[in-house]
C-alpha cells in the first residue's frame, strides 16, 4: 500500500531530486508498476476508482491490483499524512486535508484486517 500526494516536494511524484538534494527518486507511477509486476500482476490490469469526487481540489485516485498492491494518489497533498482533520503533518492548513473516505489510518487498518499471518 502506498499513499502519495501530487504536491509532494520531499519525494516528488514525478521523481527527481528530493528537497535535501541527496537522493534522486524514480517517479511514483514507475515504482508502483514495478512493484505490481514483481508481485506477478499485469500492470495494465489494475482497477482504478476515485474518492473525494465531490470535494473540489481533493480528488484521490485509487489503483488496485486485487487489493494486494494498492496506490492512492492525492491531488492536493504534499508530504503529509492523509487525514480529514488537522494533525502534526498538516497543521492548520485546510488545503492539505482530504475527505473521510480517503483517510490513511482507517484504510490501512482495514487493509491489514483482511490478511492472516
Amino acid at each position: 500500500m502506498e499513499f502519495h500526494g501530487l504536491e509532494d516536494k520531499t519525494i516528488p511524484y514525478a521523481g527527481g531530486i528530493n528537497t535535501r538534494g541527496n537522493a534522486n527518486s524514480t517517479d511514483v507511477t514507475t515504482w508502483i508498476d514495478d512493484w505490481a509486476r514483481r508481485d506477478g500482476f499485469d500492470v495494465s490490469a489494475n482497477k482504478t476508482s476515485y474518492l473525494c469526487k465531490k470535494e473540489e481540489g481533493k480528488m484521490v485516485t485509487r489503483y488496485s491490483w486485487d487489493d494486494v498492491v494498492v496506490h492512492y494518489k492525492y491531488e492536493n497533498l504534499g508530504h503529509d499524512w492523509p487525514s480529514s482533520f488537522p494533525n502534526g503533518d498538516t497543521g492548520d492548513d485546510e488545503g492539505v486535508l482530504t475527505c473521510k473516505e480517503a483517510e490513511a489510518t482507517p484504510i490501512i487498518l482495514d487493509w491489514f484486517g483482511r490478511w492472516k499471518l
